[in-house]
């Protein structure tokens, strides 16, 4: 009778939360983190769905700052430092200091680095096709669409209460 009961509440607890946007997006991660999770394990790659992807991005932007790099992903640089000391110390990623500003740390894929990048690159059209085998390639392409459009849609939504919570600890202080 228990068990009943906490399926029941379970239903009725999941009825209630798919409702909510920000959880249901949140699922998905976590499928595709486990689906890559999955796909590095029988690769025998040792990295999180979050390094694999900091790999690619610095393959593509080799020598940007890491300090950029925070502000490309929107996390905040201990965060970052903390995501890449792996990568840095198992020698897949290099930091030099920039050209530019000496103060600055410029990131870049070892030779190491750059192969497992391009594993994770030509793994990825079977990976995602694996994960979004219920939907269509039109569908596959309005769902980014649509997400892009969110993510324009939440930045702006994030700027303005940003703006707006200045204001108001600016009032607070006048």
């Amino acid at each position: 009778m228990a068990r009943l009961a906490a399926g029941i509440q379970q239903e009725t607890a999941g009825k209630a939360l798919s409702q909510v946007t920000g959880l249901r997006l949140r699922r998905l991660h976590a499928l595709f983190a486990r689906h890559w999770g999955h796909f590095f394990h029988a690769e025998g790659v040792d990295l999180s769905s979050v390094q694999g992807g900091l790999l690619l991005l610095i393959g593509d932007n080799p020598g940007l700052p890491q300090a950029a790099f925070a502000r490309l992903l929107d996390v905040e640089p201990p965060s970052l430092a903390q995501t890449l000391a792996p990568l840095v110390d198992s020698g897949l990623v290099g930091r030099r200091r920039d050209a530019q500003d000496g103060r600055a740390m410029a990131l870049q894929l070892s030779a190491r680095g750059r192969q497992i990048a391009d594993v994770i690159r030509q793994g990825q059209p079977r990976h995602e096709a694996r994960l979004l085998a219920g939907l269509t390639n039109a569908e596959r392409r309005t769902l980014l669409a649509l997400l892009d459009k969110a993510v324009a849609s939440a930045e702006i939504a994030v700027a303005a209460s940003q703006i707006s919570r200045q204001k108001g600890v600016a009032n607070d202080n006048s």
